[in-house]
């Protein structure tokens, strides 16, 4: 049977793309390498409790889920708001050696602290936001420009414009010299669109959390999808896109199957996907993979995040006042990071979700050519090196755990080889490549790029790509 789409992963993208697809009737044919649904938004048991993989945050939050991009993804796919079940953070902050910047779901609260921080930059910061909000980021372009030029036009202090990065940068910079601008400067760069949508998804909209993990709004979708008439195939890798006359015709399966489609929709990544065509390799440079990679450790807590001194839901932090974002020299970037606690979202019985996370950038090469028995030492020294930066920042993990950990005071840490076999991605590139394709268009005139690859970050985002990219190259012809 020939498919009107092939659709390769069930993450985010995947499953909207698909959903969207077999509400009007189109005959859908899902491929996910994996036996769960949700890519590396997917979920897993960690000490006795089921955590969503990699989530940190559901950005783009609205109150009621009319609003945004939030509101504009739930339109497209037929969810009720009050089925996400979501509930927004209590606070987050940047904080670096000489100041704090403190930030809710509310965006003048920003504001305030750097009027009240930073008086003399506050005209500039507001500017800047106009500039921000009047920026359409889902423009249909191949034109990059920096965010670096476009902080300076309006921010004057180099500190300020450090700590309004950070956030940013840990949730969507790619990183890699794909990305048209000079990756070897002092000062850490990303594209101007791409700093876009991930600051709306932050400071704008702002940060929630499901009650319940990403897994039931993901077997939700699965099963719209389903009922509506498509077809979902799990642990089924995609091996090779068949080539004939120039167009994709169909995908190949590593155990020898081929599915026929007459449209074929990618999450895999654009030098992924690429790499799966038998012209991948046919003397055009294929995209180069993001360099930004992380370690990740998760702790259980046996008591609040908040008695043992995360009063925060986010943490944005640098030990050093000028902020450095690129792959490290070393297996772990320890000058910088990430600390969540799931508790300190605004959720009913948060004893249920007494989880810490911390996220410090890594480098994949290194962390590629270790043997078995140095890669399990190095996961063990890097976690007590979490627990270290946490204790700086007066964090005390040892005081909330009654019991030890698979690593030290973490029961789970993964790394970038665990990002490359869970998503695909090479080199563990945690926002994939840096060359975006806006259009979701690639060489081929039916395959098509949808998820982060195609230019949306976060789980709103991407689910968004998928919704606007079948909308655009399918249901509108």
């Amino acid at each position: 049977m020939a498919y009107d789409a092939v659709i390769i992963g069930a993450g985010p993208s995947g499953l909207a793309a698909a959903t969207r697809l077999a509400h009007f009737g189109k005959k859908v044919c899902l491929l996910e390498a994996h036996s769960k649904l949700g890519g590396l938004n997917s979920w897993h048991q960690v000490a006795g409790r089921e955590i969503s993989t990699g989530l940190h945050a559901f950005t783009n939050y609205s109150a009621d889920g009319r609003g945004g991009a939030l509101g504009k993804l739930l339109r497209q796919l037929r969810i009720k708001f009050r089925d996400l079940e979501l509930y927004p953070q209590n606070r987050s902050s940047i904080r670096f050696p000489h100041c704090s910047l403190q930030f809710d779901n509310n965006p003048e609260t920003l504001r305030l602290q750097v009027a009240e921080r930073f008086p003399s930059q506050i005209d500039g910061f507001d500017r800047l936001r106009r500039r921000i909000l009047e920026t359409d980021e889902g423009e249909i372009t191949s034109r990059r420009t920096s965010a670096r030029e476009a902080l300076s036009a309006n921010i004057t202090d180099p500190f300020l414009m450090d700590m309004l990065f950070c956030p940013v940068m840990f949730y969507g910079n790619p990183g890699g010299v794909g990305d048209g601008l000079d990756s070897e400067r002092d000062a850490p760069d990303m594209d101007w669109l791409l700093f876009c949508v991930v600051w709306k998804c932050i400071f704008e909209s702002g940060m929630s959390s499901p009650l319940s993990g990403m897994r039931t709004l993901w077997e939700a979708l699965a099963g719209r999808f389903l009922a509506d008439g498509g077809e979902l195939l799990l642990s089924s890798r995609v091996r090779r896109l068949v080539v004939e006359g120039g167009r994709i015709v169909g995908v190949r399966l590593a155990d020898g199957r081929e599915i026929v489609g007459e449209a074929v929709f990618s999450s895999a990544g654009r030098c992924e996907t690429m790499e799966l065509s038998e012209l991948g390799a046919d003397g055009r440079a294929a995209p180069a993979p993001g360099e930004i990679s992380i370690v990740e450790g998760v702790a259980v807590l046996d008591k609040p995040s908040v008695s043992i001194g995360m009063r925060d839901t986010a943490v944005f932090f640098s030990f050093s006042d000028r902020f450095a974002f690129r792959r490290p020299d070393t297996l772990v970037e320890r000058r910088s990071g990430v600390v969540l606690a799931m508790d300190n979202y605004l959720v009913p019985e948060p004893s249920r979700r007494q989880i810490l996370k911390m996220s410090q950038l890594a480098n994949y090469p290194l962390w590629k050519k270790l043997d078995r028995a140095s890669y399990r030492e190095a996961k063990t020294a890097s976690a007590l090196g979490m627990a270290a930066d946490l204790a700086a920042l007066g964090v005390r993990l040892r005081d909330g755990r009654e019991r030890p950990g698979k690593f030290g005071l973490f029961d789970d840490f993964f790394t970038p080889l665990t990002i490359e076999r869970f998503t695909s991605h090479a080199e563990g590139a945690l926002y994939g490549s840096p060359a975006k394709s806006r259009s979701g268009e690639t060489r081929f005139p039916n395959l098509f790029l949808i998820g982060t690859d195609q230019g949306f970050h976060g789980i709103v985002g991407a689910m968004l790509s998928g919704v606007a990219m079948v909308n655009r190259h399918l249901l509108a012809k």
